[in-house]
């Protein structure tokens, strides 16, 4: 069997890629927050994605990938709010444009493709572990995971603790025992939606959705968890804080997952993609416009860890390519292997 490499960013360097069960290989990505249409930056996590699972799976008997669905959020609750409909309308709404449009750039659905709100009571009872075992706490309805309990917390993003307080999204609360802990599980205050639980009506936070839905689907240690680069820190530290300690192996991060891998921003004209700019590509758009296997390639178009700078041109000559290529093959339709071709066209 070929050997294959992958940059594995927990070590920060090329390993050789050995599965935990070569006969059943196990790849959990972080999906999308179903609030919206896709852009391209979701568009090329997908995309590199489904890549690395069709390799794979080219090398072993089965690969096993979950790509999860994120529809609770507080982006989703302001969305559904503005809409004036359910969250649960407006997420099924999004879900469905979400996959209809990742088929139209040429990427499989996942094996599973589990939803955060089905999953709650594995949320809860993760939370509950961690309460119990010392790693978090809970204030004013809210529980918190508490950082400094996890000695390894740093590990995948490589920061110092002046470098997490700063690049920290959740917010700085007054009941935190220390600025780093982050939100496990918050109050959901009517009409808000929620779920009961020993700490009252509230909701998720979204670190634990992940560990939650990727243990139940996959089991513990699974081979590889992927997403962007902008995941690294502060959601997948999260991840393997909380999913680490609740199983007493705050030592050993790869009880999570063996391989982390990442890719790429995108970038628009050379400049950060953002509302505030408004330079947002959305998929659904694209794909009126260009072919899906055009907006694929040119999603391709770079090494997948690098930034793409997504332009006009790159459609266009990505175009262009899938053009030759197709006349290419169409002109060897015609070669006769046991003759010397001499008529063959000079771009072949």
């Amino acid at each position: 069997m070929s050997k294959l490499k992958i940059q594995n960013t927990l070590e920060n360097t090329k390993e050789e890629f050995i599965p935990v069960d070569p006969s059943n290989v196990r790849i959990y990505a972080c999906g999308p927050t179903v609030y919206d249409y896709a852009h391209i930056g979701n568009a090329r996590m997908a995309v590199v994605n489904d890549l690395l699972v069709r390799l794979l799976r080219t090398l072993f008997p089965k690969v096993t990938y979950v790509s999860n669905i994120t529809d609770i959020d507080d982006k989703i609750i302001e969305a559904a709010q503005t809409a004036d409909m359910p969250f649960q309308e407006l997420t099924l709404k999004f879900e469905a444009i979400y996959n209809e449009d990742m088929a139209a750039l040429g990427v499989h659905r996942p094996d599973v493709q589990p939803r955060a709100t089905d999953h709650i009571a594995e949320m809860i009872t993760l939370t509950k572990t961690l309460v119990k075992l010392g790693h978090a706490y809970e204030k004013k309805g809210h529980v918190l995971f508490h950082v400094p309990s996890f000695e390894k917390y740093g590990c995948l993003s490589g920061r110092n603790r002046d470098e997490q307080i700063v690049g920290s999204r959740v917010e700085v609360a007054p009941f935190k025992k220390d600025p780093t802990d982050f939100i496990l599980w918050k109050p959901s205050p009517d009409p808000l939606p929620g779920w009961d639980s020993p700490w009252g009506f509230g909701r998720p936070g979204w670190h634990l959705e992940c560990s939650a839905m990727s243990e139940k689907t996959l089991g513990l240690p699974f081979d590889i968890h992927s997403g962007g680069m902008d995941l690294i820190f502060p959601h997948h530290e999260n991840e393997i804080a909380q999913t680490c300690s609740a199983h007493k192996k705050i030592n050993n991060p790869k009880y999570f997952a063996k391989y982390w891998f990442h890719n790429g921003f995108v970038n628009v004209e050379g400049e950060k993609m953002s509302k505030s700019i408004g330079n947002i590509r959305l998929v659904h758009e694209m794909i009126k416009e260009y072919k899906g296997e055009v907006l694929r390639m040119a999603l391709l178009s770079a090494h997948y860890r690098q930034p793409l700078n997504w332009t006009k041109g790159i459609i266009k000559q990505n175009s262009t390519m899938l053009d030759r290529l197709y006349r290419t093959l169409k002109d060897l339709e015609h070669i006769d292997a046991y003759t010397n071709n001499h008529a063959l066209p000079q771009n072949i």
